[in-house]
């Protein structure tokens, strides 16, 4: 049966805008949540959501970070993910390997963008990231360009 979200995620109301992701399982700091965006040149913003990406609000205290790469990330929710590790450029300069990933801010044209938790995050709390790819009437946080 196709689930739109990984088992230990959910959809509620949210207090900070509109729906937003909430935890139903604790989630261990660099934790890989799932993929969110497919970078596709003829979207707004140059990226089409996943309904995981659909659903995270922006927060000033963020639970998790976005990341990206170039190839589809071999990974499933749960799984380890070291943001810090995997962004280093290989020395023969190729980054189309297992397990190359970045920062948005490294490389904002990556094909895919995924969430990664940077803080443990307990059972009914929201996953927030700190961002300004969209447009939020209570934030007024604006477009950035990609």
């Amino acid at each position: 049966m196709y689930r739109p979200l990984p088992d230990g995620l959910t959809i509620k109301n949210s207090p900070i805008e509109g729906l937003g992701l909430f935890a139903t399982v604790n989630i261990k700091k660099n934790t890989f949540i799932g993929v969110t965006h497919i970078r596709d040149e003829q979207f707004e913003n140059k990226y089409i959501r996943t309904p995981l990406g659909g659903f995270y609000n922006h927060s000033n205290e963020p639970t998790v970070i976005r990341m990206v790469s170039d190839i589809l990330p071999n990974l499933k929710f749960g799984d380890p993910v070291d943001p810090s590790a995997n962004a280093k450029q290989l020395k023969d300069g190729k980054n189309d390997r297992e397990n190359m990933y970045y920062n948005l801010n490294e490389k904002s044209d990556a094909k895919y963008m995924f969430m990664v938790s940077i803080k443990d995050i307990k059972t009914g709390e929201e996953l927030t990231a700190n961002y300004n790819l969209y447009t939020y009437p209570k934030t007024g946080v604006g477009l950035q360009m990609l």
